[in-house]
């Protein structure tokens, strides 16, 4: 299993550091930030397979107003979509990561993949630079979507994000996006549900995560970290709560891992998991597209919101 007990008391420790946020600001001004490249390459990928997605669903990202959950600490995601032709953007954070290095950053990388992004965006690469520089946004943080008119934006969407956040606060964040949605708007997002701690050991499982218990002291020490809390919903289970908000569900993709599945022939299950077929269990990556009806109901109305 990727998950030990020394791995997962290094992880809760991180936690437990007093005055994190302070020593982070320290380190900041002392230390310019530092990406993993291919981390930030396989962001982009990722971003321009959003937009695609999106395209195919019907919706024409030129001229809309986008609010991005979780922005993180560098906007790929927001300057793809800058580029695409989204007019304004609000970006939202628990806290404040982005700062002009980061932006900088964020833009090399970017140009760096000039050719793919241009023939991907349908634009001119010589035009990118200069798009580039006239990249702008709100940045709301801490986030908080009650104030956050109702009907404001064309699209929400977010990367990466959702298998952090508790069932219950992310029933309460949908019904949030659902409300500030326009009649007609659509929402986009990719989720991983792979197991965050295999990044670290790449020859583990990316299931294995699967195998705890919700009540084991192993994996309750390891979600102490809210860095790296994982709620290991599965694709369906994303898909179900979509429709519970009111979404009709446009596009979805989640295709199950040959290795994945491989493992969860000899993987035991947490309990939690038995009722799930192994194609579902075995999907590491989803991405959804969906659309807030034009006479819309939101079963969560109030929840969360002004």
């Amino acid at each position: 299993m990727s998950l030990t007990w020394r791995r997962a008391l290094s992880m809760a420790l991180r936690e437990l550091v007093p005055f994190k946020a302070t020593a982070r600001r320290l380190k900041r001004r002392l230390l310019p930030y530092s990406d993993n490249p291919a981390n930030s390459h396989w962001c982009i990928t990722q971003g321009l397979e959003m937009i695609a997605a999106l395209r195919e669903a019907g919706f024409d990202p030129r001229g809309a107003r986008l609010l991005e959950f979780g922005t993180g600490w560098l906007p790929l995601i927001p300057l793809l979509f800058h580029l695409a032709g989204v007019r304004e953007m609000v970006l939202t954070d628990v806290e404040r990561l982005m700062d002009t290095e980061t932006i900088a950053l964020a833009k090399r990388r970017v140009l760096e993949r000039g050719d793919e992004v241009a023939r991907a965006l349908g634009i001119e690469k010589d035009e990118l630079a200069g798009r580039l520089t006239r990249f702008q946004f709100e940045y709301r943080v801490p986030w908080l979507p009650e104030t956050t008119s109702a009907e404001l934006v064309d699209l929400v969407l977010s990367r990466a994000v959702f298998e952090h956040v508790p069932i219950d606060e992310l029933r309460t964040f949908l019904a949030a996006f659902f409300r500030i949605l326009r009649p007609g708007g659509f929402a986009c997002h990719l989720i991983d549900n792979s197991d965050h701690w295999q990044h670290g050991v790449p020859a583990a499982s990316r299931v294995g995560f699967l195998a705890f218990e919700e009540h084991s002291w192993l994996w309750r020490l390891a979600q102490l970290n809210r860095q790296a809390w994982q709620n290991r919903l599965r694709h369906s289970d994303y898909r179900s709560l979509f429709r519970a908000t009111g979404f009709d569900v446009v596009l979805e993709r989640g295709e199950p891992d040959a290795r994945a599945l491989a493992d969860l022939a000899t993987l035991p299950l947490a309990s939690r998991f038995a009722c799930y077929t192994p194609e579902d269990l075995a999907v590491l990556t989803s991405v959804f597209v969906m659309r807030k009806p034009q006479k819309a109901i939101n079963v969560f109305a109030g929840a969360g919101t002004a």
